[in-house]
C-alpha cells in the first residue's frame, strides 16, 4: 500500500462513504473527472474492481472491502500526524478552516471579520458555509460552529447562546390571511416534505395550515416569506432584523437549539485556533439577545 498515492485512497474512501463519484468529488472539492481518474488509477494498480455499480450506489467488492480496512488505518494515522504537528504550532499566523451554517456566517460572523483581520493580520480564514456537519477528526475543518443538542463526545468547545426560531411572514400576509379554523387561508413554506401536513406542521401552533412550495434552505425560505408566499420558520437573529417581516401571532419562540464552537482536542494548544475560538465566542455572544429571540420588537 505504501506505493499508492494518498489522493487515490482519499477518493476511494469518499466514494465508499458517499456512494457515488460525483458526491465524492464535491466533498473533496475536486472535479468529477479527477475523482473518476483517481479511482481508475487505484483499480489499475491493484488489478481489481473496487466497487459494484448498483441502484443503491457504489457498493465495495471483496477487494474493495480489503482496501477499505487498510485505507481507514492510513487515513487515521495521516490525520493524527497532521493534528499533532498542527496542534504544536504556537504562531499567530497561518490558515484556519471554519465550517459554519450559512445564516450564521452571513448574519453573525461576517460583520466581525474585519476586526479579526485587524487583530490577527497573519491568520488566514477559510470559511466553509454549509449545513453539513464536517468531520473534524478527518481535518475537514479546524473549527466548527454548530447548533445541536449534543455534539460528538470527542470534540471540545464552548457553548453559545441557544438559537431561537420563530414563525415569520410579511405584515400584509398576516393581515390578509386566516391561520385558524377549519379552512385557514395561510400556508407554510415547506421544506423537503412531500405531504401537505408533515409532523412539524401538526405540532405547530397552526396545524391546519398546509405546506406550499418546497424550499430546503432557511435563507431561501426567508426570501420566499419576504415575497409574500407564506409563513416560514426562521432563526430570530435573521427574522427579527428583517424590516419586511413580522412574527406571526402570537409571536412566541417556535423552538431553540444549543449552539457550540467546536474543535478537535489535538488543536487546543494551537495558538491561532485558540485565538480564533475566543474571538468567535465573544463576537457571537455579543448578539445574545438577538440569537435567543429576546430582542425587544418594535
Amino acid at each position: 500500500m505504501n506505493s499508492f498515492d494518498w489522493d487515490d485512497l482519499r477518493v476511494f474512501l469518499a466514494v465508499y462513504r458517499r456512494r457515488s463519484v460525483r458526491s465524492a468529488a464535491r466533498s473533496l472539492a475536486v472535479s468529477h473527472s479527477t475523482a473518476s481518474r483517481r479511482l481508475e488509477n487505484l483499480e489499475t494498480k491493484l488489478g481489481a474492481k473496487l466497487f459494484h455499480r448498483s441502484p443503491e450506489g457504489f457498493i465495495p467488492t471483496t477487494a474493495g472491502e480489503m482496501v477499505l480496512e487498510r485505507a481507514d488505518r492510513i487515513e487515521t494515522e495521516t490525520f493524527g500526524l497532521e493534528r499533532d504537528v498542527f496542534g504544536h504550532d504556537t504562531r499567530l499566523s497561518g490558515p484556519i478552516r471554519i465550517t459554519v451554517p450559512p445564516p450564521v456566517a452571513q448574519y453573525l460572523i461576517m460583520p466581525h471579520l474585519a476586526d479579526f483581520g485587524r487583530l490577527y493580520p497573519e491568520i488566514e480564514i477559510e470559511m466553509v458555509s454549509t449545513y453539513d456537519f464536517s468531520d473534524l477528526a478527518r481535518r475537514d475543518a479546524d473549527i466548527a460552529i454548530r447548533f445541536a443538542r449534543e455534539p460528538e463526545s470527542y470534540l471540545v468547545g464552548r457553548r453559545l447562546p441557544d438559537a431561537a426560531e420563530a414563525v415569520y411572514a410579511t405584515p400584509e400576509y398576516v393581515e390578509q390571511h386566516s391561520f385558524e379554523g377549519d379552512t385557514p387561508t395561510a400556508r407554510w413554506i415547506g421544506w423537503r416534505d412531500l405531504e401537505e401536513f408533515p409532523k412539524w406542521v401538526k405540532k405547530s401552533e397552526y396545524p391546519r395550515c398546509p405546506t406550499h412550495w418546497r424550499l430546503p434552505d432557511m435563507l431561501l425560505q426567508l426570501e420566499a416569506a419576504k415575497a409574500g408566499l407564506g409563513m416560514a420558520i426562521v432563526s430570530c437573529f435573521v427574522g427579527d432584523k428583517e424590516p419586511s417581516l413580522t412574527r406571526v401571532p402570537p409571536g412566541g419562540i417556535y423552538q431553540s437549539m444549543p449552539g457550540w464552537v467546536l474543535t478537535h482536542p489535538d488543536l487546543r494548544t494551537t495558538e491561532r485556533v485558540r485565538a480564533c475560538v475566543r474571538f468567535l465566542v465573544d463576537a457571537i455572544n455579543s448578539h445574545e439577545a438577538l440569537i435567543t429571540g429576546q430582542l425587544p420588537l418594535g
